[in-house]
């Protein structure tokens, strides 16, 4: 009975009961390495005409497929030397980032530093056998020194324990996350969409460099915005808080990523002033400048605390909150007086006082609530895009789990 339970899944399609057989990757699956001539480095081998793409473990991502451009392309001269592979077949890479695996979506000749599955010994449906691989990968993985892979031989692979039911059970299992894999990249289509159409319309409601008015504005606005500086719409807080052993710690993301709890390993130093923070705070990172390290004090880390490194600033009533930030994120400015303010030396701290003097248009409160409204609205689409998404990927994790052995 124990036996039994080990060789089918928890999670079955209705009309299968059977055990799954188990079997060495060897002994169920051909397989070979790619190819190609040496050295490398001959320009001969790529580009020209009839040129085709050539996979290498860079060209693999992490969603079973191929980049949709491979990073170089083999010339028809290479191509005798090395290794074609038709679409729809199994790889996978076995070295760099060894183990991930792709089931290619065109015709392309394929690397040395990748695996093929050119055939099997019995009928067997090829995104099954991806899933199934790819699963056996992340179980060597987790014994692995560090989660780590540092190389993969042949006799490894070989001796690899898999688990096959039927052929029209594999189909169905390998139907249910194309479906599962198709609606996944939809939504993260749509998501992508939707930060690029942010990202496109706020460059364009806030204006350039030596101008005062925006290439798009919302309804019922006209007037002129005036030139500021950041020192005029914000007050650095620096209330006193505990030292770096007691203190419970927050920071700042980069990428706009937000403010959130600092994780830490070691215990702080208690030599260390840290300095309380509260809700509503505009912050950023001062090493973190130019990899966008802004954010708002949320609700949840009121009363957190953090060196000033991360400096926290009261934000007057001049200015609206999400306004301030959507223009700071803007690479425009970010980078621009980022790098302005640093030299050549990209590790300088961006201190307060510089910080201050950076310049920022405004219009009238009215407007900025308009736009900072505005900024939210697409933010919460996005939010909602967000968590369809995370959904979506929860549940092909549990089927996963439990629908391979």
């Amino acid at each position: 009975m124990k036996k039994l339970e080990k060789s089918v899944p928890v999670i079955r399609f209705k009309g299968f009961s059977e055990a799954w057989e188990q079997r060495k990757l060897g002994d169920h699956a051909k397989y070979r390495r790619g190819s190609f001539p040496q050295p490398y480095g001959n320009k001969e081998w790529y580009d020209g005409e009839g040129a085709m793409p050539f996979v290498q473990v860079v060209d693999v991502t992490s969603k079973l497929t191929l980049v949709e451009n491979t990073k170089q392309k083999i010339s028809k001269l290479a191509q005798p030397k090395s290794v074609f592979v038709p679409k729809g077949k199994v790889i996978v890479t076995l070295q760099g980032s060894i183990g991930r695996i792709a089931i290619t979506q065109y015709d392309s000749f394929v690397d040395r530093t990748l695996l093929i599955f050119d055939d099997y010994e019995k009928e067997t449906d090829e995104r099954f056998w991806a899933y199934t691989i790819q699963k056996k990968f992340e179980i060597e993985k987790l014994k692995a020194p560090g989660g780590t892979i540092k190389t993969i031989t042949k006799e490894a692979l070989s001796s690899f324990d898999v688990h096959l039911p039927q052929f029209e059970e594999q189909q169905k299992i390998g139907i249910l996350f194309k479906q599962l894999d198709d609606t996944i990249a939809l939504h993260q289509r749509k998501l992508e969409a939707l930060k690029l159409m942010k990202k496109g319309l706020l460059q364009q409601m806030f204006p350039k460099r030596g101008e005062n008015i925006p290439k798009i504005r919302l309804d019922d606005f006209d007037d002129i915005w005036e030139q500021r500086i950041l020192g005029e719409c914000l007050k650095e807080s620096k209330i006193k808080g505990s030292n770096g052993s007691l203190a419970k710690k927050l920071t700042v993301k980069l990428w706009r990523k937000g403010v959130v709890p600092k994780v830490e390993i070691y215990t702080g130093s208690s030599a260390t002033q840290y300095y309380i923070r509260k809700t509503g705070q505009f912050m950023y990172g001062k090493l973190d400048f130019l990899n966008q390290a802004f954010g708002i004090v949320p609700l949840e880390l009121d009363g957190y605390e953090s060196t000033l490194d991360s400096p926290a600033f009261d934000i007057e009533e001049s200015i609206n909150e999400t306004f301030l930030l959507e223009y700071v994120s803007l690479g425009r400015f970010y980078k621009y007086q980022g790098n302005i303010a640093n030299g050549s030396r990209r590790a300088k701290r961006i201190h307060t006082d510089t910080f201050f003097e950076m310049p920022i248009p405004l219009p009238n409160s009215n407007e900025q609530q308009k736009i900072g409204t505005f900024s939210q609205q697409i933010d919460d689409l996005i939010a909602l895009q967000q968590n369809k998404l995370e959904k979506l990927s929860s549940l092909k994790r549990i089927y996963l789990k439990n629908m391979f052995i």
